[in-house]
């Protein structure tokens, strides 16, 4: 059965001549639908030409990997040629960042830049850099303009302004000079009820005279009144001088901005925005936009709404004309707009929770230029295929009320069922209203918290609809409440995981610890990160660190070993010892040596899972950048300083592999689903961020960014300007959250729990946003609501279905939040680690006591010597054994023995031992009994993660009795009395060969034991 939008879905998917601009409301299978209109690229006859230039953007990685993959998959399916699958391997998939990245690879040099520019994310250092170097600010404005201006802001708070706020940089000076400014109407005006207006006219005449009469710096007056009328005419009394000062402010902002884009280049360091506005800047130069035009790119765009306007201009333009000027929002003429069947972008105006008003304007603008000038056509994509029928009954009631399209807000697309929809419900929790108001908050959130945790436990799964507890998640617009949610669960015995959208890479110690070691392994002297190293990995406290330090940090170093008895100097060495292996040793190699040597995993296991999930996921994800930073040509030390710059980034949501309820905020839980979805705290009040001064301003109407200086240059206009745009973004997030349940939604109701001072549900909340508290106009909606869940076989049984059908890696059974690619990519992670026989030998060492003692596990790191004459017999006898023709008949053997002999290091043990051999395969026929080789690698599995690998130095196989002989040549020289030396030496070696590969070596025991030890016994 046809979905009701099934007509449009075809048409974005096959009509590849065409432009499209797809409004996609939340689980209607976008991503399905630009993989299809992929596949319907690739089946094309100019599909070699099309899908090498073909530009997939997404708002992250993950989300490119996974439609990479899933691309790739169905053109396998399809049964095309190779030659279409090669040019599909040539498309580009990944986010504008990365994009960008790729213009400035291969045009940068028109700019100026620098063959190689590492990115980073946390500049805090670099920005204090730059600020100490800057002297003097100011030369876009005339000498006087700048002396006026500086009367009025300091010029610390316009470098805090140029830092904070994204100012385009092609910003002028005004043409007029500074205005003046009358106050009469200021000092006119009267009102016997507003006590305070005399002494805000008395205050502004003290200011009036010292701006007139002096040349002093003449900070903003504050208005003393708040007297409705007289704050509008002192507003507009200073209105023109405050226009002429927020442009000359603006007009410095974009200078330092300049400044210290150059300032990040010189040193070859770019930021995420760098990368955006230096591919703009080469798409303004016109004979490179040209040359990059003619590339004919064909961009499909996901997550519209999440893209900003420099981000826009970037792939409007590389697919305009190749001699088109200007740019398109310019020009808007369908000629001058982007080629037909080059540009499609899919988005949905309610998801969008990441970007300001003014922008999300500009999207909603750009979306109605392309329908207006016909240079694309618009669809729609109204069905869901996540929500079941009572989920998305609920969501059409309650937001057809809240996303209303006006004031700024989106209009709401009402949902479509799919054919084959599931019951779903929507339940409304009452929570225990006798709550003491008297609490502080927290303790009223922990009530709540708890009572909900006890209703999870008590409900269990299958009322939840959910078929393991990872498929339930508990959303909040804050990260803060997440905590005495998680610590209620743990109460009730419930697994936890805790996400949310501030995450950082630093955070998350696989990532923090590995990269301290790698910048410890660079630099051994960095006593202040060593010191870190050692109180954070290996848990040294700080009396131990104090008292081995006694004062003097240079103590913490790992160029040379320490001997003392003590903790530190033992962790210090050890990490001394590992930084000597990995000395030689190529990046991934290195790397893993230092987790191995350092027990990095099983110290990340030893944190608790309810804080830290997935930790040895998370190391393996490293590790498997480190191979990559290694195929791109880095080393050692450009791989920790890339994880250093990326310190701050935020990271990626993927989905769990731990069986715990995810506690998530509501920003994260974008682009994931799950069975069963909670929205606790619904009357809790939100509290927004403390607003820092100064700020800039960018309202939906506006043409230019308002500075706010200072909490006086807000006005009542634009004080609800601004909360209305916050609210609005609220409900969008909202929307967000209620859109991600497949089976089960849960509304926590709780409007006693946070009543405000006058007993009300506090205007900034969920219950408040949606419309939902008393008096309000989906309060029936909620009433409405069943307070028990329900199981539902039918429910049920799709799972148990689908669960098989994925089972058998049908790729279209699968959905894009499964974690698919998240499975492979763990699997991925999970490195194979390879053991060599010679390990299990025993090798005799010096007894160190104390703290220096030394276990090298995998002595093959070490690089490789030939420094006595007994190694270098040993190489050489290896060498011509592997050069004897053993196919051949004996009689054959002697030439290669003569033409070997003359290079060995002891011609007389040569012929000794030689002759040995000649005896030994005369007096056993069966020697030669089957195909001889000589040198033969192996790779034998041991267990899941471990294999056996090394090379046998000569192997026969028989294949009558399908039996293996395995020969290892042993050039050791030992007296006849010292036999039981070379058995104890070699036995452990042969006793683990024996008990892994059993029956197969059980040849090779016995002629050591017998035969081999006695014939090297009478070689002397």
């Amino acid at each position: 059965m046809e979905t009701i939008d099934q007509p449009s879905r075809e048409q974005f998917a096959r009509e590849l001549d065409r432009n499209f601009s797809v409004t996609a409301s939340a689980g209607s299978g976008k991503t399905r639908a630009i993989t299809d209109r992929i596949v319907e690229i690739a089946r094309d006859r100019r599909a070699l030409d099309w899908l090498a230039k073909l530009v997939v953007v997404t708002y992250t990685n993950r989300a490119a990997d996974e439609m990479q993959q899933r691309t790739r998959q169905k053109i396998l399916e399809s049964g095309l040629s190779l030659e279409v699958l090669e040019a599909f391997n040539r498309a580009f998939f990944g986010t504008i960042h990365s994009f960008c990245v790729k213009l400035l690879a291969m045009h940068g040099h028109h700019l100026g830049l620098p063959a190689k520019m590492e990115l980073i994310t946390d500049d805090e250092d670099l920005w204090n850099d730059f600020v100490q170097q800057q002297t003097t600010i100011g030369r876009s404005l005339s000498p006087e303009n700048r002396r006026v201006l500086l009367r009025f802001v300091q010029a610390r708070q316009l470098m805090e302004l140029s830092r904070k706020y994204v100012v385009d940089l092609a910003v002028a000076q005004p043409k007029t000079p500074c205005p003046d400014a009358s106050f009469e109407e200021v000092y006119a005006a009267s009102n016997r009820r507003a006590k305070n207006i005399p002494k805000a006219q008395a205050n502004l005449r003290r200011w009036e005279k010292r701006w007139r009469d002096t040349d002093e710096f003449v900070p903003w007056p504050p208005c003393a009144s708040t007297a409705k009328e007289f704050v509008r005419v002192w507003r507009e009394a200073f209105g023109p001088l405050r226009e002429w000062v927020n442009a000359c402010a603006l007009c410095i902002a974009a200078e330092v901005q300049r400044d210290y884009r150059e300032f990040r280049l010189a040193r070859g360091v770019i930021t995420y925005p760098d990368q955006v506005a230096l591919a703009g800047e080469l798409m303004r130069l016109p004979e490179v936009a040209r040359r990059i035009r003619e590339n004919n790119y064909r961009v499909l765009l996901d997550e519209a709404q999440d893209t900003d306007p420099q981000q826009f201009f970037v792939l409007l333009e590389i697919v305009r004309p190749a001699e088109a000027t200007g740019s398109f929002t310019q020009d808007r003429s369908p000629t001058g707009g982007p080629r037909p069947g080059h540009f499609c972008m899919v988005g949905d105006f309610q998801q969008s929770i990441y970007r300001n008003p003014a922008e999300l304007a500009r999207y909603r603008a750009l979306h109605e230029l392309l329908i207006e000038t016909k240079a694309a056509e618009e669809l729609k994509f109204s069905v869901t295929f996540r929500l079941d029928r009572r989920q998305l009954d609920f969501v059409n009631e309650m937001f057809d009320e809240i996303l209303n399209n006006i004031g700024g807000q989106v209009q709401f697309v009402e949902l479509n069922p799919r054919p084959d929809i599931l019951p779903g419900q929507v339940v409304r929790l009452d929570l225990d209203q006798d709550v003491d108001p008297n609490l502080s908050e927290p303790r009223r959130a922990a009530i709540e918290a708890r009572e909900l945790a006890n209703w999870i436990r008590a409900t269990g799964l299958e009322k939840l609809r959910a078929d393991s507890w990872r498929q339930i998640a508990i959303l909040c617009p804050r990260k803060a409440w997440l905590r005495s949610l998680r610590d209620a669960l743990l109460d009730v015995d419930l697994a936890v995981e805790i996400q949310s959208e501030s995450d950082r890479e630093g955070e998350n110690p696989a990532y923090a610890w590995l990269t301290a070691l790698l910048a410890i392994m660079v630099d051994a002297e960095a006593s202040y990160e060593i010191i870190g190293v050692l109180r954070e990995i290996f848990g040294l406290s700080d009396d131990e660190l104090a008292r081995f330090g006694q004062g003097y940090p240079a103590r913490f170093q790992i160029v040379h070993r320490t001997r003392e008895p003590v903790t530190a100097p033992a962790v210090l060495n050890l990490l001394a010892r590992t930084r000597e292996a990995i000395e030689m040793q190529p990046l991934f190699s290195a790397v893993q040596e230092i987790v191995r040597a350092t027990n990095l995993r099983e110290r990340l296991r030893s944190l608790p899972p309810e804080e830290y999930a997935d930790l040895g996921a998370d190391l393996d994800a490293l590790l498997n950048a480190a191979a990559n930073a290694e195929a791109n040509g880095l080393s050692l030390a450009e791989f920790a300083n890339y994880l250093r710059a990326n310190f701050s980034k935020t990271r990626e949501t993927r989905p769990s592999f731990s069986d715990a309820i995810q506690l998530i905020t509501a920003h994260k839980a974008k682009g994931s689903e799950w069975q069963a979805v909670i929205v606790p705290f619904l009357s809790r009040k939100v509290w927004g961020a403390p607003v820092r001064y100064p700020r800039a301003i960018k309202t939906v109407e506006a043409d230019a960014a308002q500075i706010i200086f200072d909490r006086t240059d807000v006005t009542a206009e634009l004080e609800q300007e601004i909360k209305d745009t916050e609210r609005q973004e609220m409900e969008r997030l909202l929307y967000v959250a209620l859109t991600r349940a497949k089976h089960t939604l849960v509304v926590a109701y709780d409007r006693e729990f946070f009543p405000t001072a006058n007993g009300q549900v506090a205007s900034e909340s969920q219950m408040k946003w949606l419309r939902a508290d008393a008096g309000d106009t989906n309060v029936a909606v909620i009433a409405a609501l069943p307070s028990k869940a329900r199981q539902c076989r039918e429910t049920a049984a799709r799972q148990w279905r689908v669960a098989h059908e994925e089972a058998r890696e049908n790729l279209d059974a699968l959905r894009l939040e499964t974690g698919w690619i998240d499975v492979a990519r763990q699997t991925a992670g999970a490195f194979i680690r390879t053991s060599n026989p010679s390990l299990f030998a025993r090798v005799e060492t010096a007894v160190v006591k104390g703290a220096d003692v030394w276990k090298e596990a995998e002595p093959e790191l070490r690089p490789a010597t030939i420094d006595n004459p007994a190694m270098r017999y040993g190489v050489w006898w290896h060498v011509f054994a592997q050069s004897i023709p053993w196919n051949l008949d004996p009689s054959v053997w002697e030439k290669a023995f003569e033409a070997s002999s003359t290079t060995s290091p002891d011609p007389a043990r040569s012929k000794r031992e030689w002759k040995l051999l000649r005896e030994y395969v005369s007096g056993h026929r069966d020697f030669l009994a089957g195909n001889m080789y000589s040198e033969m690698p192996f790779l034998w599995r041991i267990d899941e993660a471990m294999c056996l690998e090394g090379i046998v130095d000569l192997a026969r196989f028989n294949r009558e009795t399908n039996n293996w002989f395995i020969l290892d040549w042993k050039t050791n020289q030992i007296v006849p009395g010292k036999i039981d030396n070379l058995r104890t030496q070699y036995l452990p070696q042969l006793a683990y060969s024996e008990r892994e590969l059993k029956g197969e070596w059980e040849r090779l025991r016995r002629l050591l034991r017998d035969n081999l030890a006695s014939e090297i016994a009478d070689s002397g």
